[in-house]
């Protein structure tokens, strides 16, 4: 904090009574730590449709600690978690690969609905059952080893303002209101 607290001051200060509207609305300016390379749309996370917060790309994210996750279970953990919250899922190791199929995809690549079974999930309680970084996730499985690998990109909800890619745009010379500009589509900024 001591070697950049002249930073902080100066964000402070030079933004000090400054507000974002959008069509005469103050904004809802929500954020996450990284994307995975472009944010979701409002209404495919919170369901609420707010035009200012709409997918777009984020770059210089992949130097975030959390761009890209991975987590490794057996067929069985992944089977056992599964079933524990939704019993009438019949899937065993041997009818496993045929079970899980991708419905939809947002925009932006999240996963927004699977079919396990005859049972429809949605991708952000998936990410709450497995404990993962984001709905931004691929699901594989070896059935040499016995593994389920998946693969995540991102880290949050993906709504808004990515903070490691706002970092990367500031570090290529972006000022704050351009950033804001980017992440938030169609938005003003005003002096209270």
């Amino acid at each position: 904090m001591e070697n950049y607290w002249s930073k902080i001051e100066e964000a402070v200060e030079s933004t000090a009574r400054l507000v974002i509207y959008y069509e005469g609305q103050i904004i809802e300016p929500l954020y996450h730590s990284t994307s995975g390379g472009m944010t979701e749309d409002s209404v495919n996370v919170f369901a609420i449709d707010s035009p200012y917060l709409r997918a777009v790309l984020s770059p210089y994210e992949e130097s975030a600690p959390k761009y890209r996750s991975i987590i490794n279970l057996t067929v069985d953990e992944f089977i056992s978690k599964l079933t524990d919250k939704y019993p009438d899922i019949q899937i065993t190791k041997e009818n496993f690969y045929e079970k899980i199929k991708l419905i939809e995809k947002t925009d932006s690549g999240r996963v927004k609905t699977l079919a396990i079974d005859d049972v429809i999930i949605n991708g952000r309680d998936i990410r709450d059952l497995y404990g993962l970084n984001s709905t931004n996730f691929q699901i594989m499985y070896d059935k040499n080893l016995n593994l389920i690998e998946i693969e995540t990109y991102g880290y949050g909800h993906g709504v808004g303002m990515s903070q490691w890619g706002a970092n990367g745009m500031a570090k290529q010379g972006s000022s704050y209101e351009e950033i804001l500009k980017h992440y938030y589509t169609g938005i003003d900024l005003r002096r209270m």
